[in-house]
């Protein structure tokens, strides 16, 4: 009876040893395979490549801009600002208000009219002899005025006489013209004279206080020697820096 019992017993034993075993077994082969499985996901899967779309496209080095330095500066000229000869009281005095015209500023060349003129040749007997049309915009001779009215002429020593307004001329523009550059001249005469006589007063003296340099008096008539106006770029009386060198480089004359 015992024998029976003990062998029943092993029986159990022996059956629920092998349930266990194969489960175990079971449980190794599931690892097994989902090792196998992770291992070959992981060998399948590449590293991804960057998009060509996505990389930075690489950026021009921007020019660089040449920063102007203080010394630099100074050696860019600034261009003058036109510059016309104003009616200054000096001026009216010298002319009595434009009624008394002194005889030494005719003959006046470059005076362009502005309304038509009609000009008569005459014999030296005074007998007409013929006449012509010159037309506005033209640049005459101012040969003499009789008041408010101007005698003027095609050439400085020419036959033909015309008359027109003063006003309808810039005859009053070019006298200012040639009286500001006249006293410029007489100015820089003086310097000269004074610098000669005395060199220490070049160093000190400035161009610009000419208030304390006395005037000199030139033997030259009133507006022989001057340049001749002319459009350099401001207009035909124009007396800035600019104008006044281009001028001089032109004809030499003083500026």
């Amino acid at each position: 009876m015992r024998f029976f019992k003990t062998l029943i017993t092993s029986c159990i034993l022996f059956l629920q040893s092998c349930e266990q075993l194969e489960q175990s077994t079971e449980t190794e082969d599931q690892n097994n395979t989902t090792v196998e499985d992770n291992n070959e996901n992981i060998s399948l899967k590449k590293p991804e490549e960057p998009s060509k779309k996505e990389l930075p496209e690489a950026k021009k080095p921007e020019p660089v801009e040449k920063k102007v330095m203080p010394k630099d500066l100074a050696k860019v000229k600034v261009p003058s600002t036109p510059e016309k000869a104003k009616f200054t009281p000096d001026l009216l005095s010298a002319v009595k208000n434009w009624n008394l015209i002194p005889k030494s500023v005719f003959p006046l060349a470059n005076v362009t009219i502005k309304k038509d003129v009609q000009f008569t040749a005459y014999s030296s007997s005074g007998q007409a002899l013929g006449s012509s049309l010159l037309p506005a915009g033209k640049e005459v001779f101012a040969i003499g005025h009789k008041g408010s009215l101007l005698a003027v002429s095609p050439s400085k020593n020419g036959s033909m006489r015309g008359t027109i307004a003063m006003d309808s001329t810039d005859f009053k523009d070019g006298v200012a013209y040639l009286f500001e550059m006249r006293k410029r001249q007489r100015i820089a005469y003086a310097e000269r004279k004074a610098n000669k006589t005395n060199p220490a007063l070049s160093k000190t003296s400035s161009p610009s206080k000419t208030k304390s340099v006395p005037k000199a008096k030139p033997s030259t008539p009133l507006f022989e020697d001057l340049p001749s106006p002319g459009d350099y770029g401001h207009g035909k009386f124009c007396i800035c820096s600019d104008c006044r060198t281009k001028r001089l480089a032109q004809t030499g004359s003083i500026k």
